[in-house]
């Protein structure tokens, strides 16, 4: 069961990184990064440690926030291209 539950945290950072890449640079998206940085960082650590349910609650959220985010800027970057069209 553990390892599923880091299986979810992994695949869920991975997604984030690529959609990430896929988003025009800009100060957020170096910020983004730095934060999902420090994600990975945090994440790899459990490997020596497990985490605690709250641990793994809270980096599980701030993915979840980074996933936001980072829809935010598709939305944004979709409306920038839809503008210029038109």
């Amino acid at each position: 069961m553990v390892h599923a539950r880091f299986v979810v945290v992994r695949e869920a950072i991975e997604v984030v990184l690529r959609r990430l890449r896929c988003v025009p640079p800009s100060d957020r998206t170096v910020q983004l990064h730095a934060w999902l940085d420090e994600c990975s960082q945090e994440f790899e650590q459990w490997s020596a440690s497990p985490p605690t349910d709250r641990e793994r609650d809270l980096i599980m959220k701030r993915v979840l926030a980074l996933h936001v985010a980072v829809t935010k800027l598709e939305r944004d970057a979709l409306f920038a291209v839809v503008r210029s069209s038109t």
